[in-house]
């Protein structure tokens, strides 16, 4: 009987034994479920606040791009600047800007996000091109009237490469005409008929090959012409008392040696200046109260401007005329009573777009009057790279 009462002690240490063991398993088990919630809490915050980093640095830099166009300078030169959001911040540094070209200029611009004890740093290269046009045609000012007849002319604000006289693959487009009045962009809408519309293309933020813009006004562009013909490297000519010019058979600059060249009229006095017959040039060619007329042959690279009062682009016979760069007229009267129309084509013409070719007329304009143009050149933002500069 002794023998058997031991062996039921016996059992009962082993089930406390084991009730004991169980508990500690039970405990261990506990503890090491709150330790992995917690562990996790903290990963998925620390991944949380991470993520907001990175995402307040990539908004300082598309705030850094938005300073950069606001900017009226050639190179750009935005200030660094912190920004303080109930999430978090970012401070956005200016690392380098240079100047590319009369028309570019490259900044290099660094944003830190922060948020809580995380931050994250990107860094993105961006270039601002301006210019020197919005369109193929610009039509600014009052005006009699516009004409198109016929289906010879072809108006393009797609970018053109002068030397295949193809279009640029990829480039930003600009459009096909800009007005800078709704009274202007009614004339010509009621002026053109349905086939005469797709002779008009290029395109704007909303698909429209023809709009009004809000850049080059009439004044602006009026001063823009004064100081053009006002350049020491201008080669200017006045037209004669009888009111007309003719050029023909004659080369204005060459695409390696574009030219600056200004024609004066005088204000309410019917000017006429015509050119063809094998006229050729480029630069820039800057007609001034006066109306151009072509009538033959034309090749031109580069930017033409017709300003002043009773001002006019008249095209007529179907002689090859092309223009590669862009036309602005710009009637700076009030265009009011009987006269010839602002803008009329009863002829063969091709106006295309091209950004080579401003290009090179930009290099033609003093620096003094490219600084005080800049800020109502219309222009474009490339984002030429992006990096993350910390993990």
């Amino acid at each position: 009987m002794r023998t058997i009462s031991r062996v039921n002690n016996d059992e009962h240490g082993m089930v406390l034994f084991t009730s004991l063991l169980i508990l500690s398993l039970l405990m261990a088990l506990g503890v090491g479920s709150v330790v992995f919630v917690q562990n996790e809490h903290r990963i998925t915050g620390n991944l949380r606040l991470g993520t907001a980093a990175f995402y307040l640095a990539e908004a300082g830099i598309e705030w850094g791009k938005e300073q950069i166009g606001l900017t009226t300078t050639n190179p750009p030169g935005p200030a660094d600047a912190i920004r303080e959001f109930s999430a978090g911040s970012f401070s956005t540094s200016l690392v380098s800007s240079r100047q590319v070209s009369a028309l570019s200029g490259q900044v290099i611009l660094r944003s830190t996000g922060t948020a809580g004890a995380s931050s994250h740093t990107v860094q993105a290269q961006v270039t601002k091109i301006y210019d020197l046009a919005d369109a193929a045609l610009v039509l600014r000012g009052n005006s009699r009237g516009v004409n198109f007849t016929g289906d010879s002319f072809y108006l393009s604000g797609f970018d053109y490469d002068p030397t295949t006289g193809a279009a640029v693959a990829g480039a930003k487009a600009r459009l096909g005409i800009t007005t800078g009045n709704a009274a202007l962009l009614s004339q010509i809408g009621n002026n053109l008929a349905p086939l005469q519309r797709n002779l008009i293309v290029g395109s704007d933020e909303n698909g429209a090959a023809i709009s009004v813009s809000t850049r080059m006004e009439v004044d602006t562009l009026a001063a823009f012409a004064n100081d053009l013909c006002s350049a020491p490297n201008a080669q200017v000519s006045s037209i004669a008392s009888n009111g007309s010019l003719s050029i023909a058979n004659q080369t204005w600059g060459s695409h390696a040696n574009p030219q600056l060249r200004c024609i004066h009229g005088l204000p309410q006095s019917g000017y006429t200046v015509t050119v063809g017959n094998n006229f050729s040039g480029a630069g820039i060619l800057v007609v001034k109260d006066a109306q151009f007329v072509s009538s033959g042959a034309l090749h031109w690279e580069g930017l033409i401007i017709v300003s002043g009062n009773g001002v006019g682009f008249r095209i007529s016979g179907q002689e090859s005329k092309e223009i590669t760069g862009a036309v602005i007229v710009n009637e700076t009267g009030t265009a009011v009573g009987p006269g010839d129309p602002l803008l009329d084509i009863q002829g063969t013409v091709r106006i295309l777009y091209s950004r080579f070719t401003l290009g090179a007329a930009a290099s033609l304009i003093p620096a003094a009057s490219l600084t005080s143009i800049y800020s109502w050149l219309p222009f474009y933002l490339n984002q030429d790279y992006w990096r993350s500069v910390t993990p």
